[in-house]
C-alpha cells in the first residue's frame, strides 16, 4: 500500500473528493435514521447486528477480490487498539447519546472529531500545536459550551447525552490518529472488516447477556429499516470509504469532508423530525466549522 507524504495538503484525488461527498450524505443522513431505530432496537443489539453484518460483508468482498483476511502477527495489537476506539466506543457513546438529545445536535458535537484527532496526532507523532490550533481547540470549546448550556433544549435530558457524544468524538479521533500511526499493511477492506468484527465482540457479548431482554415483542418497519441501512450503507460502504481516505492523505486533510456530515445531519433531522434550528445551533455549528477549519487549512511544515 502506498503512503502519501504527511505534509502533502494539495492535490486531493477526485476519488477522495468524490467519497468525503459521499460520507457527508450517507453518514449525515444515518444521524435521524440511527434515532429511528433506537425507538425500539436496543442500542446493544442494534450495533452487534449492524457490526457483525458488516464485518461479514467486508471480508465477502475482500474475498472477491482476491484479498487474503490474515493480519500480520506486528499488527495485532494496534488492529485491537483502533478496533475498540473507532467501533466499540465510538458506536456505543453515539447511540445512547443520541438516544438522550436531537440527532442534529449530536452530529454537531460528534464531529468536533478531527480536533481530537489533530490533538492525538500531535502526542503520536511528536508535531508541535501551533497557535492556531489551540485557537481551533478553543473554538470547538466554544461550541460544545453552547450546546450544553446556551439552551435550555441542551439539557432537557441532562448533560448525559452530550457528554457521551463528546466521548464518543475523542475515541473517533484518536482512533483516526492512530491509523495514521500503526501503519497497517492490510488493504483497507480487509482492515475495516476486522475493526467491524473486533470492535462488535464486546458488544455482542452485552447484547447477548442483558440488552436483549429489552427487545420489544414485534417491530415496526422504519426502524428495522434503519438497522438494514447500518448494516449496509453505514457499516461496510461509509467505514470503508473512510478509512480509505485516511490511507489516501494525512489526518488533518482526511477529515475535511467531515465538516459537512453535521450540517446535513442538521438537515436531515429537521426533514426527518420536524425539528427547527435556533440561533444557539447555528452559533455552536458555526464554532465547530470554525475551528475544524483552523485546524484542516494550517500550514505543512
Amino acid at each position: 500500500m502506498v503512503k502519501p507524504n504527511p505534509s502533502e495538503t494539495s492535490g486531493i484525488p477526485a476519488f477522495a473528493v468524490f467519497l468525503l461527498a459521499m460520507l457527508a450524505l450517507l453518514w449525515g443522513l444515518n444521524w435521524p435514521v440511527m434515532k429511528l431505530s433506537l425507538a425500539e432496537y436496543p442500542p446493544f443489539v442494534f450495533r452487534a447486528v449492524a457490526g457483525l453484518s458488516a464485518a461479514l460483508g467486508l471480508f465477502a468482498m475482500a474475498r472477491a477480490g482476491g484479498r487474503s483476511l490474515l493480519v500480520p502477527r506486528a499488527e495485532w495489537k494496534g488492529l485491537v487498539i483502533v478496533s475498540i476506539l473507532n467501533m466499540s466506543v465510538w458506536n456505543i457513546a453515539v447511540l445512547y447519546g443520541v438516544d438522550l438529545m436531537e440527532s442534529g445536535r449530536a452530529a454537531i458535537l460528534a464531529y468536533t472529531m478531527p480536533l481530537w484527532a489533530s490533538l492525538t496526532g500531535a502526542w503520536l507523532v511528536k508535531e508541535r500545536l501551533s497557535g492556531r490550533s489551540m485557537l481551533a481547540l478553543a473554538l470547538g470549546l466554544v461550541g460544545m459550551g453552547l450546546l450544553f448550556f446556551g439552551d435550555d433544549r441542551a439539557l432537557m435530558g441532562g448533560p448525559l447525552g452530550p457528554g457521551l457524544v463528546v466521548l464518543a468524538a475523542v475515541a473517533w479521533g484518536s482512533g483516526t490518529a492512530a491509523v495514521k500511526y500503526f501503519r497497517f499493511t492490510m488493504p483497507v477492506t480487509v482492515l475495516t472488516g476486522w475493526q467491524q468484527l473486533i470492535g462488535a465482540v464486546p458488544i455482542a457479548v452485552i447484547a447477548a447477556v442483558w440488552d436483549y431482554q429489552h427487545m420489544p415483542d414485534s417491530v415496526t418497519l422504519w426502524p428495522t429499516l434503519g438497522l438494514v441501512y447500518n448494516m449496509t450503507i453505514t457499516g461496510i460502504f461509509c467505514y470503508w470509504a473512510y478509512f480509505n481516505v485516511v490511507t489516501m492523505l494525512p489526518v488533518v486533510v482526511s477529515t475535511v469532508g467531515t465538516l459537512m456530515v453535521p450540517v446535513m445531519g442538521v438537515v436531515f433531522d429537521a426533514l426527518i423530525f420536524g425539528t427547527v434550528p435556533g440561533p444557539v445551533d447555528y452559533a455552536a455549528l458555526a464554532a465547530v466549522v470554525s475551528a475544524v477549519f483552523l485546524v484542516m487549512t494550517r500550514r505543512a511544515r
